[in-house]
């Protein structure tokens, strides 16, 4: 018996990275599935993953830069699993540069992904989930510590923050709870792209070595944590942050130079 049977899940952003790794995980632990993003060729591979496991999940493409494709994703993600228990607001796009070199587009786009699509994909969620539905948003510990260059994403994973305090506040005398998790460093392409000149081997033994349990994340150290804060045994859990970070700003004093997740 899984942790999530018969709860239906929608994971944005779940076509590579920590999102693959949740959908995957809520799949396996008895969950319907609905793998979102915007490359169609890597949301049908999760899907066919998940079937090979023996789980059931569908894809739906949409561009979450856009208001109304996240309205409509919520909609479709509903009538898809007949029903909507979970919400994973995961997708994010990173965009560094310092406050005086930072386009205003790569700006807008940050926030667009990161703060504005979740807050869209709630509000739309709620008129479909009952008591026990549960809305967690993947920040990240660049929303707690930031570090120069990273004025947009920092912004927007801190405002998602605080968007996830306040809907758990609205939302807890409807019996649905909100959480916000915070990933360190975690083995994703986005964190793979920062590696200088390609080497990921150098640039990850670097980062390891700034984390007091030495290594990085794998994305399924992340979704094993989602999964427990979606099921029955968190029911206690909302309003909170989840910082897993291997310990990376326990002790820290300044401004961090790698950008979470």
């Amino acid at each position: 018996m899984g942790l999530l049977d018969g709860r239906r899940a929608l994971v944005t952003g779940s076509t590579s990275g920590i999102g693959r790794a949740i959908a995957v995980r809520m799949a396996e632990e008895g969950a319907k599935v609905v793998v979102s993003g915007r490359n169609e060729a890597k949301g049908r591979e999760v899907v066919g993953e998940i079937a090979s496991r023996g789980g059931d999940a569908v894809f739906i493409r949409a561009d979450l830069r856009k208001p109304r494709e996240a309205e409509r994703l919520v909609d479709e993600a509903t009538a898809a699993l007949g029903g909507l228990d979970i919400v994973v607001n995961n997708a994010g796009v990173l965009r560094l540069g310092g406050i005086e070199d930072l386009s205003i587009d790569d700006w807008e786009e940050v926030l667009a992904v990161n703060l504005t699509a979740p807050f869209v994909i709630i509000r739309r969620a709620v008129r479909y989930m009952g008591r026990g539905g549960v809305i967690i948003n993947i920040s990240s510990t660049a929303g707690l510590s930031g570090y120069p260059g990273g004025a947009a994403y920092c912004a927007s994973k801190a405002g998602l923050i605080m968007l996830s305090r306040v809907a758990s506040l609205e939302l807890a005398g409807r019996g649905i709870r909100v959480v916000a998790l915070a990933p360190g460093v975690v083995d994703t392409p986005m964190i793979r792209a920062l590696a200088p000149g390609g080497d990921w081997e150098g640039f990850s033994r670097v980062v390891a070595g700034r984390i007091p349990l030495g290594f990085i994340a794998e994305p399924r150290d992340i979704a094993e944590v989602v999964v427990f804060l979606a099921s029955d045994k968190a029911r206690y859990i909302t309003g909170s942050v989840l910082v897993v970070d291997g310990g990376l700003i326990a002790g820290r004093r300044e401004s961090g130079v790698s950008p979470g997740r």
